[in-house]
């Protein structure tokens, strides 16, 4: 994507001050909804949440559907002559234990995983079930303000929509302030379809929560005796397509942040193999 032509450079030289830039500045015309989903709400219990974080990872992993993106940010890394990757939010581990497979076949690659609310069991577990390539953050990590250490392409998967603009823009803009590369990716890039399918997942959790790991006896107890784990599952997923951006609403988003100029920005939808499913990527690296 070219940058529009009113974009404007970054004059903010302390990140509180970039911040309040870029939040005052964000995009006003968005289709998507704020609403809100339970899992984002402090007060939602550490078992329920990790129980949907679980679910979302076992099937990222299932499905393999994210591995068409491998590419995208192999290219990214390339870019900015990196092999390591940094995911955001990245919950219970979202698609990593196929996609690093998938990643490492063009290339070394190593993988730190981090969230502001880390799952710790899942993140262990895939650090183990990886062979050690797929590392993790046991403290909280903001995905609005990086820590400089953590060095390597950004990654978001299935996550990016639970920032209202202002936020998902300091995402971006923490990036760019930094000079990261980043790579969002949503698993849609409609809104209604998804939402019709909803009750499909919901009774699929309830046939395949066995198999999903690492194992927890509350995963039994929230999903067959007080299945508070699909009806978090079914609610924050219809809430979700709400608040999925789509390609112009990416384009918007990347328009208002402050040196979005000095990056490199694609914007688009990749097709998950011969499904009627596309996945919707926003990837920015930085120019020469």
């Amino acid at each position: 994507m070219t940058p529009p032509a009113d974009v404007r450079g970054i004059g903010a030289s302390s990140a509180e001050s970039h911040r309040a830039e870029t939040s005052a500045c964000y995009g006003t015309r968005m289709r998507r909804r704020q609403v809100v989903e339970i899992e984002d709400l402090p007060w939602c219990p550490r078992a329920i949440r990790d129980g949907g974080t679980d679910w979302l990872g076992f099937m990222a992993n299932a499905t393999k559907g994210f591995d068409v993106v491998a590419p995208k940010i192999r290219a990214a890394m390339d870019a900015t002559k990196t092999t390591s990757v940094v995911d955001l939010c990245s919950g219970g581990g979202g698609p990593w234990l196929t996609l690093e497979r998938e990643l490492a076949r063009s290339g070394p690659v190593r993988v730190e995983l981090t969230d502001l609310y880390p799952n710790l069991g899942a993140l262990s577990a895939i650090h183990e079930r990886s062979g050690g390539r797929c590392g993790y953050r046991s403290t909280s990590i903001d995905a609005t303000d990086v820590p400089a250490e953590l060095d390597g392409v950004r990654t978001m998967f299935s996550c990016f929509h639970h920032f209202p603009p202002d936020r998902a823009a300091m995402i971006l803009a923490d990036a760019v302030r930094k000079r990261r590369a980043i790579a969002v990716f949503e698993a849609v890039d409609r809104r209604a379809l998804p939402i019709l399918f909803m009750p499909v997942q919901a009774a699929a959790l309830f046939v395949m929560t066995p198999f999903v790991r690492p194992f927890r006896w509350s995963r039994l107890l929230f999903t067959y005796a007080l299945p508070l784990i699909p009806g978090l599952v079914l609610f924050d997923g219809v809430m979700s397509m709400l608040r999925i951006y789509l390609s112009d609403e990416l384009e918007e988003l990347v328009s208002r942040v402050p040196g979005s100029e000095t990056f490199s920005w694609d914007i688009g939808t990749t097709r998950v193999g011969p499904l009627p499913v596309r996945i919707t990527h926003l990837v920015g690296v930085p120019r020469a």
